[in-house]
């Protein structure tokens, strides 16, 4: 496998601490609003390097943190006059809830800084203690010139920090980062050996590392936006404590763009998790995201999701159509067997590729189409239709539940889409049935000017008929 690490930015073999264990911490989201489409991105992606370490056999054990202290979180709550960890836990579950919808699972641990004040005030002593911290005024701050490797992960010199105004008299450099900071009026705070305060942001992402992973880890991950001064300083810190490299392997996800502009609040272009799940299934917004390769900027434009969800859409009534094949023979899919197929073998050097997503996804418009004209085809016979059914289901079952897609049943996910489309357009499923009964009337009558004017009627509301041996079904176009 192979891994692109930002610190060295070069593909590396991947090489696991502990052989069949890997250890991954991702950023998590600061809960003062509700999630957005950029937390989207990075969920779904590290969503998935977990479940293909766990498909490879691996232990995973795998941290995504809650930033429930934060200056903005404080501001929410001055903002809606309630206390700020009242704000931060509403947002958490708001948080949840958004990811459960998406089908991102549930990290090994997600710990809420709140929670781990005793663990973040211990890690400050150890840098006090090693000379790398000093105490002015009540907050503390990493004296960045005593840690030489400053830098080695961005790029970047430690005078591009932007100082703090409000604390830059006690530094001892304008570029020194607070680890604790003494509590204002009306703030939520601790007790420390520095006086009442509350963390700084960079140092809990390294405390929660260590508690839950220890001192070095395998993979740390976040957004290329965090890259510089957040990662950065984690490595400050983590590495000036322990005398050893923090993680081997640095993942960063792009951006996420809306009209090849990075979203934003200031531009208008924000969109949050609830707001593009009223609009699209959760499995459009996964393949959306994972037809990106996992460095790329994440173009969400109405084009790019209206084309992921007609794909998607046509996957599952092609998946609709395989169960019929099966279950008309009085078989069910199978786990997949020891022998891998063509698809899984294209699988496993796509994901070993730096979990290369976009060339998975680049391949199933082939694969569809082949096992769709298949069961078309008068050619081939019952037997070799069901194998064929059979054996393209076997090799979806290994490849759906790691990327999260195609893994719910066919005719209620069809439904489920069918039933919003006449929805937002004002249309009761049984006005539809009442017009294909007429339409069979005239047919069955010979009428067939009056059955094409029916069909012609409901395709300009965005609802198609398939006429088959059982009768007449009805679909939606997806524009």
């Amino acid at each position: 496998m192979k891994i692109y690490n930002s610190l060295s930015r070069k593909k590396e073999d991947f090489v696991p601490i502990t052989p069949g264990e890997v250890k991954i911490y991702a950023c998590g989201v600061t809960v003062y609003d509700e999630c957005h489409l950029g937390h989207a991105m990075q969920a779904v992606f590290f969503d998935i390097v977990r479940r293909y370490f766990e498909y490879l056999g691996s232990s995973v054990t795998y941290v995504r943190n809650y930033t429930d202290i934060d200056d903005k979180i404080i501001a929410r709550a001055v903002e809606t006059g309630k206390d700020a960890l009242e704000v931060s836990a509403h947002y958490i579950r708001e948080a949840e809830k958004d990811m459960k919808a998406l089908k991102v699972r549930p990290a090994t641990f997600e710990p809420k800084v709140s929670d781990n004040i005793g663990e973040i005030i211990a890690f400050i002593r150890g840098l006090i203690d090693k000379g790398f911290a000093y105490e002015a005024g009540g907050e503390v701050f990493f004296e960045v010139s005593r840690f030489p490797g400053y830098g080695k992960l961005s790029g970047r010199n430690p005078e591009e920090l932007v100082p703090d105004p409000s604390s830059s008299a006690l530094k001892r450099a304008p570029h020194d980062f607070s680890l604790w900071k003494p509590a204002k009026p009306g703030e939520p705070f601790w007790d420390s050996p520095w006086g009442r305060g509350r963390p700084g942001w960079h140092i809990e992402c390294s405390a929660l590392a260590k508690k839950y992973l220890g001192e070095t880890i395998d993979i740390h991950g976040g957004g290329v936006d965090i890259i510089f001064p957040h990662h950065e300083n984690e490595i400050a810190q983590s590495e000036a404590l322990h005398s050893r490299r923090f993680a081997n392997y640095w993942v960063h996800n792009g951006l996420v763009m809306v009209d090849n502009r990075k979203m934003s609040k200031s531009l208008k272009n924000f969109q949050t998790i609830k707001t593009a799940l009223a609009k699209y299934p959760a499995d459009v917004i996964r393949f959306m995201i994972l037809s990106f390769g996992m460095s790329s900027n994440v173009n969400f434009t109405e084009e790019n999701l209206a084309a992921a969800h007609k794909r998607v859409y046509h996957y599952y009534e092609v998946l609709e159509r395989i169960d019929a094949v099966i279950r008309e023979n009085g078989s069910v899919p199978t786990p997949p067997e020891d022998v891998p197929d063509r698809f899984s073998v294209l699988f496993r050097e796509a994901m070993d590729d730096f979990f290369n997503t976009a060339r998975v996804l680049g391949e199933f418009p082939a694969r569809f189409k082949e096992i769709a004209d298949l069961l078309a085809s008068r050619k081939a016979g019952p037997e070799e239709k069901r194998q064929a059914a059979m054996d393209f289901r076997k090799s979806l079952s290994g490849i759906s539940p790691v990327l999260g897609i195609l893994d719910e049943n066919p005719v209620e996910y069809l439904r489920g889409v069918k039933m919003r489309h006449i929805a937002e357009r004002g249309i009761r499923e049984e006005f539809i049935l009442g017009k294909i009964a007429e339409r069979a009337k005239a047919r069955a009558e010979g009428n067939f000017k009056a059955a094409d004017a029916i069909r012609a009627e409901l395709a300009a509301i965005g609802v198609s008929l398939q006429d088959n041996a059982a009768g007449t079904g009805w679909s939606v176009i997806l524009q």
